[in-house]
């Protein structure tokens, strides 16, 4: 999910290229060629450590291009917080999933069977990656899982944790106490979700395949034509089922409610709009939005700048 430790800049495909040797992950970038010195993301990622045997990726970036990765390496647990932005990640039979802000993910990961995950283009994207090795993971007490099957689990942040780490990126301490605040951090992460055999399965997975195919029908229309009038009763005639159980089973599938993904096409969709130097009232109106007052707003909690200070793509 988040790339390795740099500093604030932008990060290329050729750059992609050279963390996934380093890192075992597999970078791709649709449309550029794997040396491309196009800017894919740009921002700011930071590196911490803090005990041994345990490491904290923090990544705040604008994601200018779609990028994927597959992991290839084992992991015998590596816990995922998305705080903004989202991502589609996958995992064999379990998934696809989309992770949304205040989501977490326990993986744990075998070389032969890695984690996908997809990250769109046209948002501010922070996360959180902690992977412990078996070391550290006996000195705390947890047995290192056997050899077998990768697994994944999706669960909610606690809103509390959640503010812990938002003050912790957003008001940093000194190197010492900032490294004790992460610790303390991390063990909470542990502590909510660092059993990851004993975990319920991902729920979406326990939809009926012709029932994700209904719902991916549904989504791809949102996706398709974001700014079309959208209503429940036609999206829930569109996916054969009742509004009750449209809303509850997208939630399940997708990781957010459907209006909430819907938000998010608009958002995407108006910020290619603004990248090509429409006005802001103009991206707002050929994005669906009524009042160019209300998109603002929304641009602004879910990418975390106004849109009248996105510069034209030079």
């Amino acid at each position: 999910m988040s790339l390795p430790a740099d500093a604030e800049r932008p990060h290329t495909s050729r750059d992609l290229q050279d963390y996934g040797r380093r890192y075992g992950l597999d970078y791709r970038v649709p449309g550029l060629s794997p040396r491309a010195e196009v800017p894919v993301v740009r921002g700011l990622v930071r590196e911490f450590s803090p005990r041994h045997g345990m490491q904290l990726v923090v990544s705040d970036v604008e994601v200018l291009h779609r990028y994927d990765s597959r992991s290839r390496a084992r992991s015998p647990l590596s816990i995922i917080v998305l705080l903004e932005g989202r991502a589609e990640v996958a995992l064999g039979d379990e998934g696809p999933l989309t992770l949304s802000p205040g989501m977490a993910l326990s993986v744990r990961l075998e070389a032969h069977h890695g984690l996908a995950a997809s990250q769109p283009a046209g948002q501010r994207l922070r996360a959180l990656t902690l992977s412990l090795d078996e070391t550290c993971l006996a000195r705390l007490g947890m047995s290192a899982p056997a050899p077998g099957a990768s697994h994944l689990h999706a669960w909610p942040l606690p809103e509390p944790l959640r503010q812990g780490l938002e003050q912790a990126l957003t008001t940093p301490l000194p190197d010492d106490a900032q490294r004790l605040v992460f610790e303390g951090l991390s063990l909470q992460l542990l502590a909510h979700g660092g059993r990851v055999d004993a975990a319920a399965p991902v729920s979406a997975s326990r939809l009926a395949p012709q029932e994700r195919q209904r719902l991916e029908r549904v989504r791809d229309a949102l996706r398709d034509a974001p700014a079309g009038d959208h209503r429940l009763a036609a999206l829930a005639e569109l996916a054969a089922m009742s509004p009750a159980s449209l809303r509850r089973k997208f939630q399940a599938a997708f990781g957010r409610s459907v209006f909430d993904y819907l938000r998010e096409c608009r958002l995407s969709l108006a910020h290619d709009y603004l990248r090509q130097g429409y006005s802001v009232q103009q991206a707002a109106h050929f994005s669906g939005y009524r009042h160019a007052s209300n998109f603002a707003t929304a641009f602004r909690r879910h990418f975390g700048y106004p849109p009248s200070s996105l510069p034209p793509a030079g």
